[in-house]
């Protein structure tokens, strides 16, 4: 009699064969999503500083991110580093770490870091994805078209994306251990898996303050996840009872939360002084803008998702003005129509839509410039909520593909595949843009709409390479540098002062800044002071531009023969520091070295009036 041997082959499938695979299907696809996520974004890794913010964040803060050991770091960053622009806890101990491995001014850690956490993010979309809807094509289709966004570029390739990318990952993993909690059993269990998801939020909102709404991302989750999971019809009448009264309760920790983070890190913005940025427009005049700026802003993050073409760190448009042609005010107001329209269809015929739906304006209101009026569009900002644009058409399309016929089929194949195609190349055409400052600003500049910031952007990598030659003494360098620079201010000034028989308009105020700096490596200082006090005269209130005043001036009291010209020079050297100090620090102490120097221009200045107003002693008979 032959022995039967089906059991043990049965046995060794499932640990090596097909069983085994199909067992671990759904972390083997979370760890191929990752891996390709890692493959695409590999050659950003060798990326340096674009020197805009992420050198003003983080490289001009040693004292921050790089102290000699991680635990001086940490008390910097959590208790002495106060008040700071961007007082994210979390994000910055992460630089810390990347600080501690790699060398503060490596760029390699932070880029690395990005790149890291941007796979596992894409990994954790698709297990969320699965997890809220029990259908593996729909969140592989979902995470694989996420992975491929070429919007993502920007929040990956630059240092100061890592923000986004923690937030994001710390609120999928709140969704995620939310999704346990609707599962678990007994007052303990929810209650446990509840303080995971709290703790998951707080972590997210310490990356990223943005994350301000995303307990009512929370809340729609919980109540809508029995339509996501096709446990009741997307058009079955919504819970009014038990449900939403408990999930209304377990609501208020997270708003506690959101709301005391909230008016800390309001304080800390104030006492530096960013809540002044010159925006004239108030109360139904602010509204306006709103109303007429924000829709458009939809729109242009539709088309980079979708059809992505130039993108850019500053887009030029949209952006507030004093008055709006008549096509952007009928398209903004029919704009929120259709939104408000949409959404009402949504919830009564597709509840399974609406929490995607709704996801994604609560995660933009932060955006929305209800209160600080910052920049309107930014690549960065969908990072995580473009997920649920992808979720809806990604939904609407596999009903297409039900319910239709093969010539339909084969559209939405032809479709989804364009999409794909579109999106993977921009993605590998932009991201060397991201390889340094200089490259990143002449994709700027090559831009049909680039604005005067990416000329100055560039004209300032170029001085700070400068400086770097200085210190090295590298004279070639230092002369190339400088002679870039002259060429990207001459090309800035024909382009946006074309006719210098008129007035400069306020928006190249930082480029007279810069061209001072040309000026006084030159030997010109009397030259120089000119172009800073233009600058002042089209953007006043800049403390670098009276910091730079303030040193002119003194240097050109030592130099002056005339002695009230002597004292001219001095006083506007000490009334001009003495604004600096104001403008950078409002109201708070300086570092010693700043009220060393203020005391010492207070000292000349002194000295000088003195020797003016006494009278000459008398020339002897």
């Amino acid at each position: 009699m032959t022995p039967d041997h089906s059991s043990k082959s049965d046995a060794l499938d499932g640990r090596t064969g097909p069983g085994l695979l199909r067992r671990h299907q759904n972390f083997l696809t979370g760890l191929m999503l990752a891996i390709l996520a890692w493959v695409i974004y590999f050659p950003s890794i060798q990326y340096g500083f674009i020197y805009f913010d992420d050198v003003r964040i983080l490289k001009n803060h040693p004292e921050l991110y790089g102290q000699p050991s991680l635990t001086a770091d940490a008390k910097a960053i959590f208790q002495t580093g106060f008040p700071r622009e961007e007082p994210l806890l979390v994000r910055d101990v992460t630089w810390a770490l990347d600080s501690q491995i790699f060398g503060f001014g490596n760029p390699l850690g932070y880029h690395l870091g990005n790149v890291l956490l941007h796979g596992i993010v894409v990994a954790l979309l698709f297990a969320f994805l699965l997890g809220i809807t029990r259908r593996y094509v729909f969140a592989l289709t979902i995470a694989a078209a996420y992975l491929l966004l070429a919007v993502h570029v920007e929040p990956v390739a630059w240092i100061m994306g890592r923000k986004d990318i923690l937030s994001a990952l710390f609120m999928l993993l709140a969704l995620c251990t939310q999704t346990r909690r609707m599962q678990a059993k007994g007052a303990v269990a929810v209650c446990a898996w509840h303080a995971l998801v709290l703790f998951f939020f707080l972590i997210a909102l310490l990356s990223k303050i943005s994350v301000l709404t995303f307990p009512l991302v929370l809340f729609l989750h919980a109540m809508f996840l029995p339509y996501l999971r096709g446990e009741r019809p997307p058009a079955a009448t919504f819970d009014w009872g038990r449900t939403l009264f408990r999930e209304l309760v377990l609501l208020v920790p997270s708003l506690a939360i959101s709301s005391s983070i909230y008016v800390w890190y309001q304080r800390t913005l104030a006492q530096m002084g960013l809540f002044d940025r010159g925006y004239p427009a108030h109360g139904l005049g602010h509204l306006w803008n709103l109303l007429m700026v924000n829709p458009m802003v939809f729109w242009i993050y539709l088309k980079q998702m979708f059809l992505p073409t130039h993108f850019a760190v500053l887009h030029a448009w949209p952006e507030w003005q004093p008055t709006y042609p008549l096509w952007q005010m009928v398209t903004s107001i029919l704009t929120v129509a259709g939104a408000l329209a949409g959404g009402v269809w949504i919830f009564c015929r597709r509840k399974d839509l609406f929490f995607y739906y709704a996801a994604f304006f609560v995660l933009m209101v932060p955006y929305l410039n209800l209160i600080y009026i910052g920049i309107w569009v930014a690549d960065r900002y969908i990072y995580f909520s473009s997920f649920c644009a992808l979720a809806i058409v990604v939904s609407l399309a596999g009903t297409v593909w039900q319910r239709s016929q093969p010539a339909m089929r084969l559209g939405v194949l032809v479709v989804g595949g364009a999409f794909a195609m579109v999106n993977f190349t921009e993605t590998v055409l932009y991201e060397p843009a991201w390889r340094n400052a200089e490259t990143l600003w002449q994709n700027h500049l090559a831009q049909p709409n680039h604005t005067p910031a990416a000329y100055a952007n560039l004209a300032t990598y170029y001085y700070a390479d400068f400086s770097d030659a200085v210190d090295r003494q590298d004279q070639p360098r230092m002369e190339s540098a400088i002679y870039k620079m002259s060429i990207v201010l001459k090309a800035a000034f024909a382009e946006y002062w074309p006719d210098q028989q008129q007035p400069p308009p306020a928006s190249i105020s930082h480029l007279f800044f810069l061209r001072s700096l040309i000026e006084e490596v030159e030997g010109k200082p009397e030259v120089a002071l000119a172009s800073l006090l233009l600058s002042d005269r089209l953007h006043p209130g800049f403390d670098s531009t009276n910091l730079n005043l303030a040193q002119l001036y003194r240097k050109l009291a030592g130099t002056a023969t005339n002695p009230e010209q002597k004292k001219a020079y001095a006083l506007s050297a000490r009334d001009r520091f003495a604004t600096y100090l104001k403008l950078a620090y409002h109201g708070r102490q300086p570092p010693p070295g700043e009220t060393a120097e203020m005391a010492a221009l207070e000292a000349e200045s002194t000295a000088l009036s003195k020797a003016t107003t006494e009278p000459a002693p008398a020339k002897p008979q």
